[in-house]
């Protein structure tokens, strides 16, 4: 059944492709072995680039089901080429070329088939491929179009973005490679596997699961009647092929299935094939070293102009050439450092505007150097949509339009490289357009800068047609292209502001601006960003710390970043310090300490910067920066100890939330006991997860007597049947035992059946034997972690609060499931809930209790002072039976006197407000 998340297994046709490879006449090695190519249902396309001919392909048969050819259609400029990559034969896109099925070479195009699209359809690409460098999204193999509902579209890609890098499905069932970003080594072969089963995104490499998504019935509904595309995808009206988002690289073969290919067909298919493709010689590329600037900025704008509060129509002086700037429009100020924009509409909100012409001079054939750099200082405060770092260019078609304050409309020919990607932050593109060649490159970048100074420098090389973005001294993107800098009008030389007149204008700082008629060196880019913005990059300048690590409190389990400021002459090295001790490989100016622990509370992070003045070496050390440790308060709200000697009533010790035996299920020994038996489960109150808020915790001892796949420990949601119901999980958090990959699972779908939580716990619930298992929900960090005897065993991401249930967690079951699954056979000693995530001390600590002790947690108390004067000392409600004493002094003359016992609770805290002339105290918990 598609619409289930475990219905994997399925009877599959095999078609056996045998694949006669010889040795090329060039003496390179291929795979002589007859390989048998495993299939899912009918193998509706299959390309192969390996045998084929060295030149342009402007076809190539598809040997598929559906036969006919993969063709080109763009112009004559958008031909791929078969070379040999590494050593392997494959077709070679340049970011613009595509190809699409076609029924004859010059015939109509060929739409996708019913199997593989509409409602919840099954279907496999696989793809043999090689991407030397990766952007944040790039498309191999695409039908459907972009432009919505959420799950109408069909791209599979080798990006780098974590929302969209592997599958855009259009909205939230999008997919990365890896759910922190990151993609499959650049610059080697790989074999690269989508699948969807109805149900789950899966992607592999190498054989690899490399990434999965439960999604559930109804999520994906792929547009029908268009055309299947490689290296492209399609725009809203599903004709169109995307200008941006084409594929650079190399694709060998592709093949699409009509059903799934299970793990082990893809591990054959991988293992079976791999021999056939050989990666590039391996070039070991020295570190960029950071080297002082050879030839400095034509303009520089520093912003160091008389401060002004609104500096509408205000002057900012380019201190190199001639080229001052203005201020355009309202909502602006000049700080004395900085250009201040507060951003809004194109049509009346503020930006900077330079004089004309200052990129296309820089054309050969306008007799400049074809070379060009535009380096900034920039922070980006403010979401506004598809707003701009910078935007050189033109705007509409009639040229008394050109220069005025709304522009013509849209953009013309320009090099632009946005602060965002229309309403999210998290994400740039750079982009230069040529409108009268009908040539557009683009590649979106992901950035994690928003709110945070950032050095920006993007680079332009005609001889080479290299554009590049380099964010923090580092390259992280760039298109290739045919088109001169001559060939863009530069009317409009804008700072903050875009030549489509729709897009907004940017909320943001400009620390310093410089304009070269140099493309700037990896190590010239590395060293400008290690001296800062206010050095210019070309003398000895002693080092100095220019921002110092700040303190900083963060929750469990998330990552600490301690970030140093410095400003010097190239190059700067760092080494970041922990309580004074050296951290081996911490030489960034940004230092991370990855899921902190109780462990990290309190650690010191300093930083040493050190560079060479006239021979001799300059050290500074920052002030240190304390990390706070901060636990989510932790509260149990019901606990069931089944300690009941007979009845049907699961009694709730904690709270008021009695449940009930339904069936057959047993009371006795401290144990509510089910028999396997079809009907018999507990059933406990409505709403036990939505009341947890945003962080909690379930904690279980159990007792599993095996049986079938696919049993539930506990589900707690709703199904398609509604209220004692089970018809098909709609939203739900549950726990199996044993799922049909043979491991236990715990997962989580909601709200409205999406937005899913999928965590397989290595090895196997054993069975006849008492096992411990907590599983904490913590969406302050974006995890959920899996303990099994008090140790954590897995993890998985949990982006959404658990209040996001809604009260739709109306069949609150242990032993039962939402889906029309087997019955669970075993037994409980202990169920908890907690609201907040216990930490993994206190997992440890309650495993090492037991399941009849009184649960105990870490106990913290913290005293602050409040403004009145007063200090307010609180600890964790959960730490009950404690009361606050005080002494004058400590040691064998120490009198303790109770203080308060901290009631009543507040915001899950015990409280004592102490006031302002209190004397010298020492304080203490105690019972």
């Amino acid at each position: 059944m598609k619409s289930r998340s475990h219905s994997r297994d399925r009877d599959q046709r095999r078609l056996v492709a045998r694949l006669s490879l010889s040795l090329a006449a060039a003496g390179l090695l291929t795979h002589s072995a007859t390989a048998a190519v495993k299939s899912a249902g009918a193998l509706l396309v299959s390309v192969d680039a390996t045998q084929r001919a060295v030149g342009a392909v402007p076809n190539i048969p598809n040997t598929g089901t559906l036969g006919g050819f993969f063709e080109a259609k763009g112009d004559a400029t958008m031909i791929p080429t078969n070379a040999i990559v590494g050593g392997t034969k494959a077709l070679v896109f340049d970011g613009n070329d595509f190809l699409q099925l076609v029924d004859a070479v010059g015939g109509a195009l060929t739409v996708a088939p019913a199997g593989i699209v509409g409602a919840d359809p099954t279907r496999s690409i696989e793809v043999w491929t090689l991407n030397p460098v990766v952007d944040g999204e790039e498309t191999l193999v695409s039908w459907g179009h972009r432009g919505g509902g959420d799950g109408s579209n069909i791209s599979f890609g080798y990006g780098s973005d974590f929302r969209w890098g592997a599958v855009g499905h259009w909205g939230s069932p999008d997919l990365g490679w890896n759910s922190d970003g990151g993609n499959p080594t650049p610059n080697k072969w790989h074999h690269l596997v989508y699948t969807y089963d109805g149900s789950t995104t899966r992607v592999y490499a190498d054989g690899k699961l490399a990434n999965a998504e439960f999604l559930g019935a109804g999520r994906i509904d792929t547009h029908v009647d268009t055309a299947i595309n490689i290296a492209a995808q399609l725009e809203a009206d599903g004709i169109a092929v995307t200008g941006g988002l084409r594929y650079t690289g190399a694709i060998a073969r592709v093949r699409i299935h009509e059903e799934v290919l299970s793990d082990a067909d893809v591990l054959a298919n991988f293992n079976s094939e791999k021999a056939d493709f050989i990666d590039p010689t391996i070039t070991v590329t020295p570190p960029v070293t950071a080297t002082r600037l050879t030839k400095g900025p034509v303009h520089r704008y520093s912003f160091s102009d008389t401060a002004k509060a609104d500096a509408t129509d205000a002057t900012f002086k380019d201190s190199v050439g001639k080229a001052d700037g203005v201020v355009r429009g309202a909502g602006s100020a000049l700080t004395g450092t900085r250009l201040r924009l507060d951003g809004g509409p194109s049509t009346d909100a503020a930006y900077g505007d330079l004089p004309n012409g200052l990129l296309s001079t820089n054309g050969v054939a306008n007799g400049g150097s074809g070379e060009f750099t535009f380096e900034t200082w920039f922070k980006h405060v403010g979401n506004r949509t598809w707003s701009r770092v910078f935007d050189f260019g033109s705007s509409g078609t009639d040229v008394a339009d050109l220069e005025g304050p709304g522009g013509g409309g849209s953009g013309q020919d320009y090099l632009e490289l946005s602060a965002q990607i229309d309403g999210d932050p998290g994400n740039r593109r750079l982009e230069v357009r040529d409108q009268e060649a009908n040539l557009t490159k683009t590649a979106d970048i992901g950035t994690r800068q928003f709110g945070a100074d950032v050095h920006l420098v993007v680079t332009w090389k005609e001889s080479t047609g290299d554009i590049n973005l380099y964010e923090n001294g580092q390259r992280i993107g760039g298109v290739n292209t045919t088109t001169k800098m001559n060939e863009i009008n530069d009317v409009n030389v804008w700072l903050g502001r875009s030549n489509w007149n729709g897009d907004n204008n940017t909320q943001g700082e400009f620390d310093e601006v410089r304009l070269y008629n140099a493309a700037l060196s990896a190590g010239e880019i590395l060293g400008n960003f290690q001296a800062g913005a206010d050095t210019l990059n070309d003398r000895d300048v002693a080092v100095k710390i220019v921002q110092q690590p700040a303190n900083a409190s963060i929750p469990q389990l998330l990552n600490a970043t301690f970030t140093v400021g410095a400003a010097g002459s190239s190059p700067v090295s760092v080494q970041w310090l922990r309580n004074g001790e050296v951290i081996p490989g911490a030489t960034n100016f940004t230092y991370t300490v990855t899921r902190i622990t109780d462990a990290d509370n309190g650690a010191k992070f300093s930083a040493r910067v050190s560079n060479s003045v006239n021979g001799a070496t300059v050290n500074v050390t920052s002030d240190p920066a304390t990390l706070q440790v901060t636990s989510d308060p932790v509260v149990m709200t019901h606990r069931y100890s089944f300690n009941e000697a007979s009845g049907t009533v699961l009694k709730d010790s904690v709270g008021t939330a009695d449940g009930a035996i339904v069936g057959g299920g047993t009371l006795g020994g401290g144990k509510l006991t089910l028999a396997g038996t079809d009907g018999d489960y507990g059933n406990l109150p409505n709403g036990l997860v939505t009341e947890l808020g945003k962080n909690g915790t379930f904690e279980m001892w159990i007792t599993w007597d095996g049986g079938p796949n696919w049993q539930r420990v506990f589900d707690f949601g709703t199904s398609n049947g509604g209220e004692d119901q089970s018809d098909g999980g709609v939203d739900y958090v549950f726990l199996t035992p044993k799922s049909g990959d043979g491991i236990p699972r715990f997962q989580a779908n909601f709200p409205g059946g999406g937005d899913s939580t999928t965590m397989s716990q290595p090895g196997s619930v054993p069975i006849g034997v008492e096992t411990h298992i907590a599983i904490t929900y913590l969406a302050d960090a974006n995890v959920v972690t899996y303990y099994t005897n008090g140790v954590p065993v897995a993890t998985a991401a949990g982006a959404l609060p658990l209040s996001a249930m809604a009260g739709q967690d109306v069949n609150v079951w242990l032993g039962k499931s939402q889906f029309a699954d087997p019955p669970f056979a075993g037994s409980f000693n202990e169920f908890r809930f907690y609201r907040g995530a216990l930490s993994a001390t206190q997992v440890a600590a309650s495993y090492a209790a037991g399941p009849n002790a009184t649960p105990s947690v870490a106990v913290s108390l913290t005293v602050t002072r409040n403004a009145n004067g007063t200090l307010t000392a609180s600890w964790p409600a959960a730490a009950t039976g404690l009361k606050l004493a005080a002494s004058p002094v400590l040691g064998a003359g120490a009198v303790w006197t109770v203080l308060s016992d901290g009631t009543p609770v507040a915001a899950d805290k015990f409280q004592v407000t102490l006031p302002a002339d209190l004397s010298a105290r020492f304080l203490r918990l105690q019972r």
